[in-house]
């Protein structure tokens, strides 16, 4: 992947861009995105979970995808970044089939990454673990999710010299989506910008709290309700239980595994609410109606980050 940059250096970088981005919206800069509903709900895995298979709950949502074994799980921000492009070209486009570009870099480009030997090979990659794997989204009767084994591709034509990803072919890349996953996402479209999602690539976990907010918020209007208190624990199961421990580690006694869970918990509120201040970077109104308390997260209703542009985004 791409040079870490230093925190510092970082947030620099991101409240500079913050400020360009107040200047314009993102439907004038051509930024508007969309994620699936589904998808912000129970997240993909942050890091390699050297498995091929996979599962997050929200408690309510639970995500289960199975990979190839010789292949694997997608992961990390790429496989993200691929998504939040797949789901925006079929909501605004209303149509499975999307056009990648004559070229790697001109994909790459697409999706706002530099062109280089990193992200070039991470791209390979992650594109090819997330079209091999089977996606599950069980939802209870009160969510209206229920996905089984969904394939979010079709078919893929790639046409790319991966040793050459300038070079143009003389065919356009295309991909198809299965019918489940396009009706999935257009059903019900959760508006994003796209640019903070690039400026927030450095964090598989801030990129999922940001689409994640931006629902919420849709929630608590469509829902009436001021404000809504969500368990840490529930936070944690949903955008990633690795925290505190080795997740092989053998405990048997009831007051040892409380309290490692306690602090695993703990160390996931603080995970959390640094990536959240990176977050209010760019949604400041986001981070103003939050606090917390050791138990809660408690998400006050502001106003929304992404005005609706469809009268069928995010239903209840």
């Amino acid at each position: 992947m791409s040079e870490v940059i230093p925190l510092g250096r970082r947030i620099d970088s991101m409240i500079r861009e913050s400020l360009a981005i107040e200047y314009e919206d993102a439907k004038s800069a051509g930024m508007l995105g969309y994620m699936s509903r589904s998808l912000v709900q129970a997240t993909l895995p942050h890091t390699d979970p050297k498995a091929s298979y996979f599962e997050r709950t929200n408690g309510i949502v639970t995500l289960s995808i199975v990979g190839k074994p010789s292949v694997g799980i997608p992961y990390g921000s790429v496989p993200r970044s691929l998504l939040a492009w797949i789901c925006s070209e079929a909501v605004m486009k209303q149509s499975k089939e999307l056009e990648l570009g004559r070229s790697q870099s001109e994909f790459l480009s697409k999706l706002g990454m530099p062109n280089d030997g990193q992200y070039i090979g991470s791209l390979k990659k992650q594109a090819h673990r997330l079209f091999s794997s089977m996606i599950s989204l069980d939802g209870s009767r009160d969510s209206e999710i229920g996905l089984e084994n969904v394939v979010i591709a079709k078919k893929a034509f790639l046409f790319w010299n991966p040793k050459k990803p300038d070079e143009r072919s003389l065919w356009e890349s295309t991909l198809t989506l299965t019918t489940d996953f396009f009706e999935d996402v257009i059903g019900a479209p959760v508006p994003v910008d796209l640019r903070v999602l690039h400026h927030l690539r450095q964090s598989p976990l801030a990129m999922d709290i940001y689409t994640w907010a931006c629902y919420r918020q849709f929630l608590l209007k469509a829902k009436g309700q001021g404000m809504v208190k969500i368990p840490w624990g529930a936070l944690k199961n949903q955008f990633g239980s690795n925290y505190g421990g080795s997740p092989s580690e053998s405990i048997t006694d009831e007051r040892t595994q409380i309290a490692k869970d306690a602090q695993a918990t703990r160390n996931f509120k603080y995970k959390f609410m640094k990536r959240l201040a990176e977050v209010g970077i760019f949604y400041p109104e986001l981070v103003e109606g939050i606090s917390d308390t050791p138990q809660f997260l408690i998400m006050k209703s502001v106003k929304l980050h992404i005005p609706p542009q469809f009268k069928n985004e995010v239903s209840v």
